[in-house]
């Protein structure tokens, strides 16, 4: 059984570690609270953008694009998105299991790693892209996103793979997030993406077709309007999954305060418990003393 000193270290300890843990639930609570507007501000623009060049694609069936240029699919690229940092409960390993687990059979694949969590998992399991790059995916720009979409339009039109997916935790809830893959190259009609529950993303267009004038013509926008889409894409990964991580970690960060609070009464009676035997037993060893003496 553990003395009273070492259950009082041990007590210490947790006292220390819940401070650590209630610090960083407090820290992630207000980098969420960030992530969330700057997601908030980009999802309505991503989803017209989304909707609207499907209905227009829809109207120019003759329409023809290097980035929509459906071809034998031999090589595959994954742009992965994961943390940068651990304690975040399953959020990172449960991405990555998904995207080892749907990796086509039979192809060639690699991935493009976003933040070190993804970087180092593609790495080990051989899978590292010759062009992967070091990203911080906890603070998502603009510019990050259009260097990833670069790489991947760059790739895709060259010849050099014949797909691209975007794998990334959608945000449901506080509680859950979800693994899903998108197919952002090439470019279809109208995109789509599956997730573990096989459900269509919010926001995709319904199908129905319109008439549009475009001008100066369909071929000069959508040459500048397809790549900026798939910036847009990798952006609203980024950001949602950002607003995952930082609600992930919160979550866990709340467990871990909490059991750290519960071992803490659990080891403080164990100690007044140990306290009061020792004092019992130096009583008896008084008073049988004290009956020797006399007797």
């Amino acid at each position: 059984m553990p003395t009273i000193k070492e259950l009082r270290l041990r007590i210490k300890s947790l006292q220390n570690t819940s401070k650590i843990t209630s610090a960083m639930k407090m820290v992630s609570a207000a980098r969420l609270r960030r992530a969330q507007d700057a997601y908030n501000r980009n999802k309505p623009y991503a989803q017209k953008m989304q909707e609207l060049l499907e209905q227009v694609t829809a109207s120019f069936q003759d329409l023809d694009h290097p980035l929509m240029k459906v071809r034998e699919v031999n090589r595959v690229r994954y742009i992965v998105v994961a943390s940068d940092r651990g304690l975040c409960g399953g959020f990172n390993n449960n991405l990555l299991r998904y995207f080892l687990r749907n990796l086509p059979k039979g192809k060639v694949s690699d991935a493009l790693g976003i933040g070190r969590r993804a970087k180092d998992y593609v790495a080990r399991n051989k899978l590292a892209a010759k062009a992967s790059e070091v990203i911080n995916s906890n603070v998502p720009t603009y510019a990050n996103a259009q260097a990833i979409a670069d790489n991947a339009v760059e790739a895709f039109v060259s010849g050099e793979v014949d797909a691209v997916y975007l794998v990334y935790n959608r945000y449901n809830s506080v509680l859950s997030q979800t693994p899903v893959e998108l197919q952002m190259l090439p470019f279809s009609k109208p995109a789509k993406a599956k997730d573990t529950k096989g459900e269509k993303p919010k926001g995709a267009a319904t199908g129905y077709r319109l008439d549009y004038i475009v001008e100066p013509g369909p071929a000069e926008v959508f040459a500048e309007l397809l790549p900026k889409l798939v910036t847009i894409q990798v952006l609203r990964g980024l950001l949602e999954n950002a607003v995952g991580e930082h609600t992930a970690r919160m979550t866990a960060m709340d467990a871990a305060t909490k059991n750290t609070k519960d071992l803490i009464g659990s080891l403080t009676l164990k100690m007044n418990r140990a306290r009061q035997a020792a004092i019992t037993k130096e009583l008896i060893e008084i008073v049988s003393g004290a009956e020797a003496l006399n007797g």
